[in-house]
């Protein structure tokens, strides 16, 4: 997991990426009813410009018509809003990083440890 963290962090540092990190304090969001994707087209000529991806456990879905492209807009839109911006995000992703690091520093207790415990007595 630190790995992974540490990866976002320096991919955030590319000029055509953008991390932002919404944090579990923010609460109810429009992400939970799960994760989609809007696909835009370079070509401006192309006649379906943006495309709705949906990734489900059976199926995919693409989604074309214009008011459900503007829907799942409107909710990225608001999920950017809720979100900590760019620079906080990578300060969020350095602090997780450095509980993974201190977690694996700690000393871990041994098997023989465990086996040692006192015995609860049952009713």
């Amino acid at each position: 997991m630190r790995e992974q963290l540490e990866h976002l962090n320096e991919i955030s540092a590319e000029p055509h990426v953008m991390v932002q990190v919404l944090p579990y304090a923010a609460g109810a969001h429009p992400g939970l009813s799960g994760q989609f994707s809007i696909l835009q087209s370079a070509d401006s000529g192309s006649p379906v410009a943006r495309v709705v991806y949906l990734e489900r456990f059976t199926s995919d879905l693409y989604l074309e018509k214009p008011c459900a492209v503007q829907h799942y807009s409107a909710m990225y839109d608001h999920l950017r809003v809720q979100a900590l911006d760019p620079g906080s995000s990578c300060g969020f992703i350095t602090d997780a990083t450095k509980t993974y690091i201190d977690a694996a520093s700690r000393p871990r207790s041994s098997a023989t440890d465990r086996d040692h415990r006192p015995a609860v007595p049952a009713n």
